[in-house]
């Protein structure tokens, strides 16, 4: 688990060194971790952090997290301790006590906000307060656990309080899985003509208990534009659960722009599309007696109130849809498309559901999308792990592209001058140290699938990345569960991004050589990485630290094994008379590399430098 601490500091020097400007308390790393625990675990922006840090005097409270959409209110303590410093009870036992106390008696004075948030939310039952204890260490005396366990409830709150221990193990768990986040609930009501446009199934007036609640509903377009922008405007994310996402206005889209602009054409739109398919939590069933009266002017009497929708198929006519809608003011777009209507099915996953059909709702999200040539690899895409690493990778001014959208959606995020320049300043420090000159927007973009391969090739070997490549986003191959999901293992973010560019330099040097054959990027990524075999991650960290400490010592070591890699090939071809398209294609020889290190490394200006890399790797004798 050292090899987790080691990511936490990693992570703070960045925040140190992004942020320190505005917070001068950023230099000493137990405040820091602070910033680290609210921006990483509970996803809150760095640049208005500070305010929600209640540290020094702070009555055993060291920052708080207010979700007020779904009634939440987090109390936290940080530790930033070595591995071997014990957690005391006590550490814990005032943290459990003292701050709800202090706050119930109305006498917080160190932070007015939190008072003032804890007064306004304590008498309201649906509310829940956490007390969270962070820890940068699984080492604590035996009787903390208990703790726990008890109720921290006081007379006068009457909202729900919980209590929770976090160690490394927990909160590693956290950074690379569920963070926490503030959900914005979104409720809108979805209008059709009449009771007979709609197909409602009730398992019990259909006499059939195995099928779960659900509508087949004409809805005009018009209507789910509307929806579109209300999302949109809360910050909901309609299509959170959708595989497939917005690509643009090309291929299929274009189909659906085509008809939805043609005047004549467009009422037939209902017979040419699919259908949209949505997940809700729940939907509410809307007569005309409780239909608001600004649906009843649209000449809609019936009619639906959905919670927490989600599109799971259809995000390319939604998107669509919104392309040419948007085109019109709100009075117009009503009467230009009034005949423009689109089926919508309407699964309802309620928590009842959702325990008694366990997995139906992914199904559903896998099996309306497999019409539509989505492969696995995306599927696989979709989990937090990767969306996670995505998100520490923008921090460091680079964009993972992860769901299939995420090139569409940075393309036109950064089209922005001021943001693309915004992003090539957190890029910079990475790019200096490699002596790159990025310049386009395409080359901060990394696609997921190619980081896997590239840190496959470093960790195993180029013939395996080549040949099993593939298979490093196939959901059930052991590939993707042994190393795709657990490159964290051996890897901090900062070095997965680093030997990424190292392979992006090489390609861009193979690319502008004369004969488009050297260097060979994955051999230079498997001959450093037979470097660095078998290392601790505290080692192995240590050691990459050597090679991309700087541009002066990482030029030296990279020219050397990117020129080790013609060297290599001149010595296969030589004694086995193998054409290079055929050796590369090759397991590596073991001992002509070795042959071809020893050489290389007598007549290498900097030699020394290279001894020191290799020789704390431990890898060869010289």
């Amino acid at each position: 688990m050292d090899s987790f601490k080691i990511q936490i500091d990693e992570d703070i020097k960045l925040i140190q060194r992004e942020y320190g400007n505005i917070d001068p308390r950023l230099t000493k790393v137990e405040f820091a971790f602070n910033y680290w625990v609210l921006s990483r675990i509970y996803s809150l922006d760095e640049e208005i952090i500070s305010p929600n840090i209640t540290e020094y005097n702070d009555k055993n409270i060291d920052c708080y997290v207010w979700y007020e959409d779904i009634k939440e209110l987090h109390i936290i303590q940080n530790k930033y301790y070595e591995l071997d410093t014990v957690v005391n009870r006590n550490d814990v036992s005032d943290f459990l006590t003292t701050p709800l106390s202090v706050l119930n008696r109305g006498q917080y004075s160190r932070n007015p906000e939190l008072q003032r948030i804890f007064d306004r939310i304590k008498s309201d039952n649906e509310y829940k307060i956490y007390l969270s204890f962070f820890v940068t260490n699984e080492y604590h005396s035996p009787d903390i656990d208990g703790l726990f366990d008890k109720d921290y409830s006081l007379p006068g709150i009457e909202a729900s309080v919980y209590a929770k221990y976090y160690d490394l193990s927990d909160i590693k768990s956290l950074y690379y899985g569920d963070r926490f986040t503030n959900k914005v609930n979104f409720y809108t009501i979805m209008p059709t003509r009449q009771k007979a446009t709609s197909l409602d199934v009730r398992p019990d007036n259909y006499d059939m208990p195995w099928m779960i609640d659900l509508r087949y509903v004409m809805i005009n377009v018009a209507e789910l534009y509307r929806i579109y922008k209300e999302a949109a405007k809360k910050n909901y994310v309609l299509f959170e659960e959708n595989i497939r996402e917005y690509l643009g206005t090309q291929g299929i889209n274009n189909g659906i722009i085509k008809t939805l602009k043609d005047k004549n054409d467009r009422e037939n739109f209902f017979y040419y599309n699919n259908g949209i398919t949505i997940i809700c939590e729940y939907c509410e069933t809307l007569g005309v007696d409780k239909l608001p009266a600004e649906y009843k002017k649209r000449k809609y009497n019936y009619g639906f109130k959905l919670t927490n929708p989600q599109i799971v198929n259809g995000c390319q006519t939604i998107n669509s849809i919104a392309e040419v809608l948007s085109h019109y003011d709100e009075k117009s777009v009503y009467s230009e498309f009034e005949k423009v209507y689109v089926l919508v099915k309407i699964f309802v996953f309620d928590e009842t559901t959702k325990r008694s059909k366990a997995g139906l709702d992914k199904n559903i999200v896998r099996f309306t999308n497999s019409q539509n040539a989505i492969s696995d690899k995306a599927f696989a895409s979709k989990k937090n792990y990767f969306l996670n690493i995505q998100s520490e990778f923008v921090k460091r001014g680079y964009l993972l592209l992860v769901k299939p959208s995420d090139k569409a959606k940075y393309t036109s995020e950064y089209n922005d001058p001021v943001e693309f320049k915004k992003l090539q300043n957190k890029a910079k420090s990475f790019d200096e140290r490699l002596d790159l000159h990025s310049s386009k927007l395409s080359d901060y973009m990394i696609p997921l699938e190619k980081l896997l391969k590239v840190l496959l090739a470093f960790r195993e070997n180029g013939y395996i990345a080549f040949t099993r490549g593939s298979s490093v986003l196939k959901p059930n191959s052991p590939m993707y569960k042994d190393f795709s999901l657990n490159i964290e293992t051996w890897c901090t973010i900062d070095n997965m991004l680093l030997l990424y560019l190292m392979h992006y330099k090489a390609e861009k040097e193979k690319k502008a050589s004369e004969s488009k054959r050297f260097p060979i990027p994955y051999y230079v990524m498997s001959f450093i990485g037979a470097s660095c075999k078998d290392k601790a991650p505290s080692e192995l960290k240590k050691q990459l630290d050597i090679l991309f400490q700087s541009k002066e010592n990482f030029l030296p070591i990279y020219n050397f094994y990117k020129e080790l890699t013609t060297a290599y090939a001149e010595n296969v071809r030589d004694y086995y008379n193998m054409d290079y398209n055929i050796m590369i294609k090759q397991e590596m020889f073991p001992s002509i590399f070795d042959n071809c290190f020893r050489n290389s490394l007598r007549f290498y200006p900097d030699k020394e430098r290279i001894k020191t890399f290799v020789e704390y790797g431990k890898y060869i004798n010289y």
